[in-house]
């Protein structure tokens, strides 16, 4: 099983979360660039304003071909309800190309469900697993991914 965890994070929460699930699946991984600076208090602002709008992202150049691996595991921190910009331009630009998908997304209290709904109905494709990680998830993190990785890896199999 070829796995590829794709994410971007603005905090660098997201980002942990995704190198965890790398060790797990021994996958590659692949970080969204945003050619937008999104950093500091403004960014954030603006990045609410993105996410509200539906607005997409101009992005750098990805790395790695989606539709080279069986399972591309998808991670977003929720931005006012929804997933990040970047994450929508990544999932729009090559819904064509998944095979297998899963998603995760990290939120400070909510906005979960209508994020990983909306990642769903952007890649026209039902994942093997969605997780959601809240910021009273932090101590829990290794139980829910671990939980998260093997039913994602016993559907695989």
């Amino acid at each position: 099983m070829k796995t590829l965890i794709v994410y971007y994070s603005r905090t660098k929460i997201t980002a942990n979360v995704a190198k965890i699930l790398k060790k797990k699946f021994g996958s590659d991984i692949e970080e969204i660039k945003d050619v937008k600076n999104r950093s500091g208090r403004i960014g954030w602002i603006k990045s609410c304003l993105d996410a509200i709008r539906g607005v997409s992202s101009e992005i750098k150049p990805i790395e790695k071909d989606p539709s080279e691996y069986d399972t591309v595991i998808i991670g977003t921190p929720v931005w006012a309800s929804t997933m990040a910009s970047p994450i929508l331009t990544y999932i729009t630009e090559n819904k064509e190309k998944f095979n297998d998908i899963a998603f995760f997304c990290t939120c400070g209290h909510g906005g979960y469900e209508e994020t990983l709904a909306k990642m769903e109905k952007i890649s026209a494709k039902k994942p093997l697993e969605t997780l959601f990680l809240t910021k009273s998830d932090i101590n829990a993190y290794d139980d829910k991914l671990g939980s998260y990785t093997n039913k994602i890896k016993s559907r695989l199999e």
